[in-house]
């Protein structure tokens, strides 16, 4: 079976997509396990109480937005690839694409930016990756409070 042109350029156009977003979700998901890693290992040692919660906070809180960065960069390769485009911004683009990204991330989802074309599916892959992470981090939090 031979496909249409356009059915075919729309499927290399997807795959190329997911490729990009598989990239985002194994950067994420090293820099948040190094920087978990790096936490535990530190705040656990080294501090108690609610000291060492709000150190804990503030270190999960830098690897999420670490996690939006990769994002941000995966939705402007995914841009200047001409595989969709964002519309609703009216800031700096990299700022808006990091918002986005940062609203994708914890699943919030608010509509002020939205995705057009095959950046739909890096959204929905950044919006699962967010869960994850946010659960990664709820078992160091918990492992601490229970230390």
């Amino acid at each position: 079976m031979i496909l249409m042109p356009e059915l075919y350029q729309q499927l290399m156009a997807l795959f190329l997509q997911l490729l990009i977003a598989l990239v985002a979700v194994i950067a994420c998901a090293m820099s948040h396990y190094r920087i978990l890693q790096f936490l535990e290992r530190r705040i656990m040692n080294a501090f108690t109480g609610a000291y060492g919660l709000i150190v804990l906070f503030c270190g999960i809180t830098v690897s999420q937005l670490f996690a939006a960065l990769w994002f941000t960069f995966a939705f402007q390769a995914s841009i200047t690839m001409d595989l969709g485009n964002v519309s609703g911004g009216t800031l700096n683009p990299f700022i808006e694409l990091f918002y986005y990204s940062i609203i994708n991330l914890t699943t919030l989802g608010l509509g002020q930016i939205e995705a057009s074309d095959h950046l739909r599916f890096l959204a929905g892959v950044e919006a699962m990756t967010g869960f994850l992470l946010v659960s990664c981090s709820a078992s160091v939090l918990i492992r601490y409070m229970k230390h």
